[in-house]
Formats: C-alpha cells, sequence, structure tokens
C-alpha cells in the first residue's frame, strides 16, 4: 500500500466516531483530508502530506507517538509531533503559548504542516459563517477575540525566518483577515447591494454553500463509492433528508445513486 492511501487509512480509523466541534454534522476526518490536500496542493513531499492526514491523531486519539513512528517512521513522527499540542491538563492559553513559541524556530517542512491546520480551519469557518451569516465562536473554549490573538501570533511565529510572501502564507493572512477582521468585497456590499442586505447575505450563503460542495469533491477521490446509509422508523424524515441531499450532491457535480430499501420490518410498517 502506497504510504499516503495507508496514512489516510489510517487517520480514518483513529478518528472514527468523532465530528467537527464547528459542524457535528460532519465526521472530524474531514479536516486531516482537507490539510493534506492543502500541502499536496502546494507541492510537499509525500511524508509531509502524510503528516497533514495524521497530524491530529496523537492530539486527539488513543494512539500515541511511538504508533506512528512505528507505521511510518521517524520523519513523519517528527512532522506530526510539532502539529501537536501538549498536555491537555494545561490552560488553553499555555497550550497555544506553547505551539507559538515552538512554532518560531520550527523547519520549513514542519511549518507547513502546521500552516495547513490553521489554513483548514479557518477557511472551514468562512464557509461555516458565510451560510449561517453569523460569526457564531460559541462551540469552543475561547471567543472572537482570544481566537483572533492565537491565529494573528501564529501567523506571525509561521512567517518568523521565512518569506511572508509565499502564497501559502499569504493564503492563512487572508483568512485571518476574512474571519477576524471583517475583509470582504465592500463594493459587491455597500455599492451593489446597498438597498438590499438581505439579499446579499443570502448571495453569500450560496456562495459559500459552493465552496463546501468543491472542497467536499476535492476529498472524494477514492476510486470506491461512498455510500450513506439511513435506518429508522417510518416517518421520521429520512425520505426528506435522502431527497435534499441527493439534490445537493446531484447539483454540486457528484455521480449520485439511490439504492431502495432490502430490508423491512413488518411491525415498523405497520404500528
Amino acid at each position: 500500500m502506497e504510504l499516503l492511501e495507508e496514512a489516510r487509512n489510517f487517520a480514518i480509523m483513529a478518528h472514527q466516531g468523532q465530528v467537527r466541534k464547528s459542524e457535528v454534522d460532519k465526521p472530524y476526518i474531514i479536516h486531516p483530508i482537507g490539510v493534506a490536500k492543502i500541502l499536496e496542493e502546494y507541492g510537499f513531499d509525500d511524508h509531509v502530506i502524510a503528516a497533514g492526514f495524521l497530524h491530529d491523531v496523537v492530539e486527539d486519539t488513543e494512539f500515541t507517538l511511538d504508533d506512528i513512528k512505528k507505521f511510518f517512521g521517524d520523519d513523519i513522527a517528527n512532522l506530526v509531533l510539532t502539529a501537536t499540542e501538549p498536555d491537555k491538563s494545561l490552560s488553553w492559553e499555555e497550550r497555544k503559548h506553547h505551539t507559538i513559541q515552538l512554532t518560531k524556530d520550527l523547519p520549513f517542512r514542519n511549518k507547513a504542516v502546521v500552516c495547513a491546520d490553521k489554513i483548514h480551519n479557518l477557511e472551514s469557518l468562512m464557509i461555516l459563517f458565510g451560510k449561517t451569516g453569523k460569526m457564531d465562536f460559541s462551540k469552543f473554549k475561547r471567543g472572537i477575540n482570544e481566537q483572533r490573538w492565537y491565529y494573528t501570533e501564529v501567523y506571525k511565529s509561521l512567517i518568523n525566518g521565512e518569506n511572508p510572501d509565499l502564497p501559502m502564507f499569504k493564503r492563512l493572512k487572508n483568512a485571518i483577515d476574512v474571519v477576524f477582521n471583517g475583509k470582504e468585497d465592500l463594493f459587491l456590499k455597500d455599492e451593489i447591494f446597498e438597498d438590499n442586505p438581505k439579499y446579499y447575505q443570502m448571495l453569500k450563503s450560496l456562495h459559500a454553500s459552493k465552496l463546501e460542495l468543491e472542497q467536499l469533491r476535492s476529498y472524494c477521490s477514492l476510486e470506491i463509492p461512498f455510500v450513506i446509509e439511513f435506518a429508522g422508523t417510518p416517518r421520521t424524515g429520512k425520505t426528506s433528508t435522502i431527497n435534499n441531499l441527493y439534490d445537493f450532491f446531484k447539483k454540486g457535480g457528484f455521480n449520485v445513486g439511490v439504492v431502495e430499501e432490502f430490508t423491512s420490518s413488518k411491525y415498523f410498517k405497520e404500528v
């Protein structure tokens, strides 16, 4: 099995059952896959991309750094280690200060994993806030001011000793400006839709949904199909949900099919 496929499968297995903090309807594995895709996009070597898949395994699952070393070697383990926060018994502030200080003097390959992690987190928030029309940090341990401080300081640490004009760093800076500093197309907002802010918000929401679809499509590169299975009693909304998902993915350009139920319960049909 190729390294990247092995790392991806290991991450899927390790994060099984976990969901995203900001969107509990999404499996957590979307984040590591997204981080790896960003690293691949910028042309990093397979070890760095594999670390993207694995970067949260030590921090958020039962597996240890020794497990990463055993299955993937010292180089990938080192890349994962520097993207891993210390003891979670420490306060949020202590952990974030640790990350900020550690990141300053990391080798560029290690910085890349940290940077891709932050980019994906913030771009996911850009989509979420665009869809909902509000900046809601209530699911996080700290609010917008603390989060702005953390991401801004990590960015400063990342560009320490590096060229800040590298596309990857500029992408992170843009995401920080959009999420925390209100950067947006003011001409579109203040001129084109000056008299119709509600329509402007609808447009932003539709655009965010489009970005989300494009993001999902980029993750679905496996040759085997994904299967979404629904089970439950009648008249609980399964058919409506299936139809909505079918329409959502079909319009997003996915090849979608619906498999009719192959088992049924006489008890549930009659109750």
